[in-house]
């Protein structure tokens, strides 16, 4: 996977769960996000990012697979065919199971799914 599909899911990441905050930000600077951090990470870091796949992978192994084996990714009718369409059936699958992820395990399941399956 291309270190600039990485930032470019993370952006994607970090502005869906903005739109979805109700809180007002003060005119202070926020402190930085886990996602932000990624973003703001010289593409070269590829350890940063293969921590977050390996990450991934384990909490994929742990909540999904027991629904999701290796044919709901690699059949030819699969219903994701976007990384944004990728984030948001992550969160479904998760919101719907009650799966308890922080922000960080949520990305790092789709950077490995996408690097792993999908490649966008």
């Amino acid at each position: 996977m291309k270190p600039i599909h990485l930032l470019l899911l993370a952006a994607t990441i970090t502005a869906s769960l903005a739109s979805c905050s109700k809180q007002e930000e003060s005119p202070e600077k926020a402190p930085q996000t886990s996602s932000e951090t990624m973003i703001n990470t010289p593409a070269t870091d590829d350890k940063t990012v293969q921590d977050m796949i390996a990450h991934g992978e384990e909490t994929h192994k742990v909540h999904c697979y027991k629904c999701h084996t290796d044919e709901v990714y690699t059949r030819d009718n699969r219903f994701v065919k976007s990384i944004d369409a990728l984030s948001k059936q992550v969160a479904r699958c998760k919101d719907g199971n009650d799966v308890p992820w922080f922000e960080e395990d949520t990305a790092a399941v789709v950077q490995f799914l996408n690097n792993k399956y999908y490649r966008f």
